[in-house]
């Protein structure tokens, strides 16, 4: 997808309070008596004034502020952005008043800033901490929240980017409550110093910078296990969970054991996906939508795919009207991944239902992540209907815990 220009972003956004403290901030000029209405007009208007401005300066602060903005105006960013908001009712009741996904994100990042940069912490844990890897720590404890703890956990992990890069300098940790009952641990070290060729203004400069070493680490007190994205082997992963747990669990000796990704059944898929819950739940149709099997002997591997002129019809209908005598299903064949796709009934007005589309592997993969957790547990709930899952492999705990946050840098 093409991205958005930032007059594509203003075109998207009202022209508001939020648009006019944004710009304001900015230091933009305007003509005297400029003429403020909420409509496409207008902001043709400002995106004029935007690039008629001398100020090179400015439209830069202009054109970054909106960019990043626009970072958390998908479905994952709006997702975070209701996470980090959760504790405050007031914010809350503002992001439901937005206009659009665009305006939501604007909306805190001009006016909760602190909570904006909490809001891209959770969609970036969103991103990575389903490919992460598991560990189990042994002890359910709650998480130390104190500023001398978090400053000694910070103290261990420059400690062991200095000796292994010499870097590492600052550390940052946020400490968060999910709404999942996990707590959340977003880490920023300073990585070494790059020079970089970047425009200041109208002047071309070699920047001295040095980026982040970003990881996060989710931790569930109800099972023990922690789940961590870092960049690095073995050695790098075992130094955060073993940092998190002396530090911020209090353990003096760590005994942490890397667990395996968890192996799904889809056996159960054979028959198509049959869960007359879902149909309970609202869904209309339920389509097992493509298949990837591998033969019994494991030389030969092959995906079948249902197209849209089936008319919803699952993949494995088909492979028996066209299999007759030498269906792979009826063969043994082993199923090591499938799509399924749950369709909404059209809403009003429109020909196409909204559809919900599930992505697993045998090896243990799903993307029930990108999901809201109302949505998610249902699907869980589906997979474990089918044996597909069992109910101790569920993503998260279904408990419900306030949000807090805290930080804390060491120099």
């Amino acid at each position: 997808m093409k991205p958005l220009s930032y007059p594509d972003i203003l075109l998207g956004l009202p022209v508001d309070e939020t648009l006019t403290t944004f710009l304001t901030r900015a230091g933009l000029p305007l003509p005297e008596g400029f003429a403020w209405s909420d409509d496409a007009a207008c902001t043709k208007r400002l995106i004029a004034a935007i690039q008629a401005c001398p100020d090179q300066g400015v439209r830069d602060r202009i054109a970054a502020g909106l960019h990043t903005s626009a970072q958390l105006s998908g479905q994952s960013g709006k997702q975070a952005l209701f996470q980090a908001a959760r504790a405050d009712s007031a914010v809350l009741l503002a992001l439901i008043q937005c206009r659009s996904d665009m305006h939501r994100a604007f909306w805190m990042f001009v006016h909760q800033p602190l909570l904006f940069e909490q809001a891209g912490d959770i969609e970036y844990a969103d991103q990575y901490i389903p490919q992460a890897q598991q560990h189990d720590v042994g002890v359910q404890l709650p998480v130390r929240r104190d500023a001398e703890s978090l400053a000694d956990f910070c103290a261990a992990i420059k400690a062991f980017y200095q000796q292994e890069l010499g870097c590492g300098e600052v550390c940052i940790a946020h400490l968060m409550d999910r709404a999942s009952g996990t707590q959340l641990l977003s880490v920023h070290a300073k990585d070494l110093a790059t020079q970089r060729v970047e425009f200041d203004g109208t002047e071309l400069q070699r920047r001295v910078g040095s980026p982040t070493i970003h990881m996060v680490l989710e931790y569930s007190e109800t099972t023990g296990v922690v789940r961590t994205v870092i960049k690095g082997g073995a050695k790098y992963q075992q130094m955060l969970v073993d940092a998190f747990a002396i530090h911020l669990l209090g353990v003096d000796q760590v005994h942490a054991e890397r667990i395996k990704q968890p192996t799904l059944d889809l056996t159960g898929l054979r028959l198509g996906f049959q869960v007359p819950q879902a149909l309970d739940d609202g869904f209309l149709t339920l389509q097992v939508k493509s298949l990837t099997m591998l033969a019994p002997d494991r030389s030969f591997k092959v995906e079948l795919t249902a197209m849209a002129s089936a008319d919803h019809a699952c993949v494995t209908e088909l492979a028996a009207d066209h299999f007759p005598s030498d269906n792979p299903l009826q063969r043994g064949w082993e199923i090591q991944a499938a799509r399924i796709n749950l369709y909404y009934p059209p809403e009003a007005g429109r020909s196409r239902g909204k559809v919900i589309a599930v992505e697993v592997t045998r090896r243990g993969r799903l993307n029930l992540h990108k999901y809201d957790e109302k949505l998610r547990a249902q699907l869980e709930g589906y997979l474990i209907e089918l044996g597909i899952m069992q109910p101790q492999q569920r993503l998260s705990p279904q408990v419900v815990a306030p949000v807090e946050l805290v930080g804390v840098a060491v120099e």
